[in-house]
């Protein structure tokens, strides 16, 4: 009796063992999970950010752009200054497809890549050539081209490859004028004028007990075409909700002295910084206590979190607009 008694115990005990380690694995693998994705998707929002308004070696703030595309993606609706908006806890039907209730942040900026000026620099040409079209340039593409002085807004009117190069014409049927404002040298890059979009949106997938898992998207593409280019890309699962403010210059302030949401920004040309928060869960649940003193208690947007077992944990920056930094 006493054997038995002492192998119940024993028992006992190395089962409470091993349920304690298997939770502990869990909590653990979630958080290691959690760290991992919140870390990322800080980065990459961190670095588009600080682009907006990227023309080159240029300063958007500094040098000379003239904008000849027409209909113009610079103009009094979206001004030169608005390269960077969004929109402010969105309603269910909207272009993103973006959760209720969020916000979604867009950069505006030249690509990333540029393409060489290679041939027709003169001003009274009506066309331009480039290395290679490996930017996938097609007629109607807002471009930009620039130097460190100077640069041109225009649409392609028509791209073509031959003989090792590309050729570029901005005719006058999609400019105000064929000529660019100057001519420029083999130092001048041609680029996209792209927008870059984030936002979170679901995945159609579900959790271990049937919730919806959303995640963090983001939707590249080329302004003024109509196919953007390419479909959302999901970046990282598990981001529940994405919230961001701008920081806005006052006066003769050099930095940002107030911060606000995207609806109550009246004048994007004074924005110079962005502050942006993640709320990310576990994407199984059952990770932590749904009730009790365990439970994980997290607020986020003024609200508390349901407690519902998934394990949670907020990111965030704030980030300088590198392009508007005199």
């Amino acid at each position: 009796m006493v054997a038995l008694v002492l192998s119940l115990v024993i028992g006992a005990a190395v089962m409470q063992m091993f349920l304690s380690s298997k939770t502990t694995y869990r909590v653990q693998d979630a958080m290691s999970r959690l760290q991992e994705n919140g870390r990322f998707a800080v980065g990459l929002l961190a670095a588009e950010s600080r682009m907006a308004g990227y023309m080159g070696c240029g300063n958007i703030e500094e040098i000379d752009i003239n904008v000849i595309a027409s209909p113009a993606p610079l103009d009094a609706t979206n001004p030169l200054g608005a390269i960077m908006g969004g929109a402010n806890n969105v309603a269910s039907s909207n272009s993103w497809n973006a959760s209720a209730g969020t916000d979604v942040l867009t950069i505006r900026k030249a690509s990333n890549l540029g393409l060489q000026l290679t041939g027709n620099m003169a001003v009274d040409n009506a066309n331009i050539q480039v290395v290679d079209n490996r930017l996938g340039l097609e007629a109607g593409d807002t471009l930009f081209i620039a130097d460190c002085v100077s640069a041109d807004v225009f649409r392609a009117t028509s791209v073509s490859s031959a003989g090792g190069k590309t050729t570029v014409a901005h005719a006058s049927n999609m400019n105000t004028s064929n000529r660019l404002s100057k001519a420029y040298g083999t130092d001048a890059e041609v680029m996209a004028f792209e927008e870059v979009a984030f936002f979170v949106r679901d995945t159609a997938r579900l959790s271990n007990d049937g919730t919806p898992i959303r995640a963090l998207w983001i939707q590249r593409r080329f302004a003024n075409r109509s196919d953007t280019s390419a479909n959302p890309a999901e970046l990282v699962d598990g981001v529940e909700d994405f919230q961001v403010e701008y920081g806005i210059k006052t006066g003769n302030n050099p930095v940002a002295n107030v911060y606000r949401s995207a609806n109550d920004v009246t004048d994007w040309s004074r924005v110079v910084s962005v502050r942006f928060r993640l709320l990310l869960s576990s994407t199984d649940d059952n990770v932590v206590a749904k009730a009790g003193e365990a439970v994980q208690s997290i607020n986020f947007n003024g609200a508390a979190v349901a407690a519902d077992g998934r394990l949670r944990q907020t990111f965030g920056s704030v980030v300088a607009i590198r392009n508007r930094v005199r």
